[in-house]
Order: structure tokens, then C-alpha cells, then sequence
């Protein structure tokens, strides 16, 4: 438990905390390279996923260091070393491994760390998605690099193979991100994994086909999958619906990242050149939102022992424990001055020119909004109060003030 921090500890987050700030290019700035060569790009796309994975990584291990063995911290780490490396590769083989690599190391925690009955079925669940989509990706890959010459993907063109390939690759993303029909893993994972794990998964591990989509096939996001935007566009708000009825904090906030995920995808069809990183900017505010709020429920899981929102709201006490509660589901509505608000209002701003846009963002933007606050309110109106609690404070406060700060101020600060 901690009960002192000393002055280099302090300087040491506060050093953590400022360090993105030196290679900031600006919210609006367009995806320009800012360093590159054969086998590697950084450009704002990987800028901000790269900040994420620091950011839900570092600072959620280093604040729950005394909760998390040496070995659940050695796979913890592999899997942000492999994923801050996949998001900036462009070699294609690389790229591959570093994605399967990335997700392996949580694969494993699920089996090993979860103490609940029903991790070895999420395990599965999770395992058959990542092993039998592994093989067809990197044959896909392959033949892609064989035909375009080069296993650089930045050198990849349109014309030399047909566009059904490049559908195909992309559909085996999707299975990670995952919108539907390849969405089932996800809230059966959330619900057995342990907290660290389903704050890694639901931060920057959704994020990761999401990248590989935009890397790999560009071009696709016209006509050839505005079916497909349309059926995931429906289910976005079916699983809004759905996550209103949902009991289980952990399965609520997957059903809800399961339709905010449809965001960024939706980015890819009305955003130009200029203004792509929008919808990846739109990530690290969705993970770290999504990050605030699994912090919240592990936090009150550890003074309540349950993850039922009708039971959350008995250890609601005191000034701490509330402010918590509100910025964390607040966040989730895209409650300004958060990274989500800006991004949603600068995408509903390039959608005018679709009828069919205006009217998800009618729905997404009601229910989305509706669902955390009047969960919120359900919690804060009428709750059972405990005047003494037994759970460690510090290592959440730390946690929340950093998630917080830059979740509602990341639009001044990058």
C-alpha cells in the first residue's frame, strides 16, 4: 500500500505525463510523415496510438505495480513493446508479427490471471479468433507483397491485384477491432479477463486492426463497403440499446465500445486526406475514456466485491469515489472538453453531405449520450452510503488524475 511518495516518484510521472507533449503536431494536423524510412513511419497516426499505449501501459502499470506480479508486469510490457512497434512498422512481415505478438502476452493472462470460472471458454473465444484469422493473414500479406515487388506497404498500389483481395484482408482485420458480425469475443473476454487486461484490450488492442485496415487498403473506403458501414452502423446502435440493459459493468462498457468503435471506422468514409488522423484521434480519446472506466470498476469492485451497477452504487461515498464516477461516465457520453466531443463534432461537420450519416449521427449521438447519464444519475441519486472503506486509494488516484487529465484536456495539451 502506498502511504508516501517521494519527490523522484513524483517527477517521474510528471515526466511520463509531459513527454508526449514534445513530439505533439497538433489535434488537427493532417497525416503527414514526420520521420520515416524502409521498414518504419511515424506520422500522426502512429503518434497518437503510439501516446495510448504509453499512457493506458505505463501509467496503469506503474500505478498498480504493488497489485500486479513479476510476471503479469513481463507480459504486460511485451505486449506494449510489440504494439508501439507494430503501430509505426511498415514492413509487412514485421508487421505481422509484431500484431500477433501483441495480443499473445494478453492471451495468456486471461488463462493465467483471471479468478473468474469462465476464463478458459473467453480464452477460446479470443484464442480462435487470433489463431485461425493468423495463417490467412500472413498469406494474404505475403501475396500482396509478392505481387507489388516490395514488402514495404507504404510502396503497395491498387492495380496490381484485385480489389477482392484487398476486401478479404481487410475483413481479417476486423476480427480484432471487432465490428460485427465478429464481435461476439469481445464482452465474453471483458467479463472473464482481470481489469489490467481488459484495459489494455478495449485501449489499444481494438485499435490495432483499425490501423492495419488504413495501412494495408486505403482505397477501399468508397462505394465498395458502404454496405458494410451500413450494416455496422445499424448494429452500433443495437448495441447501444443493449448495453441499457446490461448489468455487468464490464459487459455494459464492452457492448458500448462495440458501438463507439463504428466512429472511427465511419472517419475512414467522409474524412480526406487532410483530416484522416480525426478518427485516430478518435481512438486515443475512446481508449482513454474506456481505460477511465475500467480503472472505475476495478476500483469499485475492490470495495464492493461485485460488478453489478445496482450494487456499484453502495460504495458511492465520500467527495473521491463520486468525482470519479461522474468524469469517468461522462467521458463515455463525450461530455466536452473531451478528445471524443471535438472529433465527433469536426466528423458530423464533413457527414452533411449524406442523409444516411445524419441520421446515425442523430441516433448515435442520443443514445450514446443517453445510456452512461442515466446510469450515471441511477448511481448517484438515492445511493447507500458506507462510511469506512478498507480499499487502497492512492494507486487509483494516481491512475484517475492522469487518465483524466488527458481524456477532458488532450485538445489544449496536443
Amino acid at each position: 500500500m502506498y502511504q508516501l511518495f517521494s519527490l523522484s516518484f513524483f517527477l517521474v510521472f510528471f515526466f511520463l505525463l509531459s513527454m508526449p507533449l514534445l513530439y505533439s503536431s497538433g489535434v488537427l494536423s493532417f497525416s503527414t510523415t514526420l520521420l520515416s524510412n524502409d521498414y518504419f513511419v511515424f506520422d500522426s497516426l502512429s503518434f497518437y496510438l503510439a501516446i495510448l499505449v504509453v499512457f493506458l501501459g505505463f501509467y496503469s502499470v506503474i500505478s498498480f505495480n504493488s497489485w500486479l506480479s513479476f510476471n503479469t508486469k513481463f507480459f504486460l510490457f511485451l505486449s506494449l513493446f510489440f504494439s508501439c512497434v507494430c503501430f509505426c512498422v511498415n514492413h509487412s512481415i514485421l508487421f505481422w508479427c509484431f500484431y500477433e505478438l501483441s495480443m499473445l502476452p494478453l492471451l495468456y493472462l486471461i488463462f493465467r490471471d483471471s479468478p473468474y470460472s469462465e476464463r478458459f471458454i473467453a480464452g477460446w473465444y479470443f484464442a480462435v479468433y487470433l489463431l485461425i484469422t493468423s495463417l490467412p493473414l500472413i498469406l494474404v500479406l505475403l501475396y500482396l507483397s509478392f505481387v507489388n515487388g516490395t514488402c514495404f506497404i507504404s510502396s503497395w498500389g491498387e492495380g496490381y491485384v484485385s480489389i477482392s483481395v484487398y476486401i478479404a484482408l481487410s475483413f481479417i482485420f476486423f476480427t480484432k477491432v471487432p465490428p460485427s458480425p465478429f464481435h461476439t469475443w469481445l464482452p465474453i473476454v471483458h467479463a472473464e479477463a482481470t481489469s489490467i487486461v481488459s484495459i489494455f484490450l478495449s485501449g489499444y488492442i481494438m485499435k490495432l486492426g483499425l490501423l492495419g485496415v488504413y495501412r494495408c487498403s486505403p482505397f477501399l473506403f468508397g462505394s465498395n463497403f458502404y454496405i458494410y458501414l451500413f450494416f455496422c452502423c445499424i448494429f452500433s446502435i443495437f448495441f447501444l440499446i443493449t448495453a441499457s440493459g446490461e448489468l455487468d459493468g464490464k459487459r455494459w462498457l464492452a457492448f458500448l465500445s462495440l458501438s463507439h468503435i463504428v466512429v472511427p471506422f465511419l472517419g475512414f468514409y467522409v474524412c480526406d486526406w487532410e483530416s484522416i488522423s480525426l478518427a485516430f484521434l478518435f481512438c486515443l480519446g475512446h481508449g482513454l475514456s474506456a481505460g477511465l472506466v475500467f480503472g472505475l470498476l476495478w476500483f469499485f469492485y475492490d470495495s464492493t466485491n461485485t460488478r453489478n451497477w445496482l450494487l456499484i452504487k453502495t460504495g458511492v461515498s465520500g467527495k473521491f469515489p463520486m468525482f470519479v464516477m461522474i468524469f469517468g461516465l461522462l467521458s463515455l457520453c463525450s461530455f466536452p472538453p473531451t478528445l471524443q466531443f471535438f472529433c465527433e463534432v469536426n466528423l458530423l461537420s464533413q457527414s452533411t453531405g449524406s442523409y444516411f450519416f445524419l441520421v446515425f449521427w442523430s441516433c448515435y449521438l442520443f443514445f450514446g449520450g443517453l445510456v452512461p447519464l442515466v446510469l450515471c444519475g441511477h448511481v448517484l441519486v438515492r445511493n447507500e452510503c458506507i462510511e469506512s472503506t478498507s480499499y487502497t486509494l492512492y494507486m487509483f488516484l494516481y491512475y484517475f488524475f492522469y487518465l483524466s487529465v488527458w481524456c477532458y484536456l488532450g485538445i489544449v495539451l496536443l
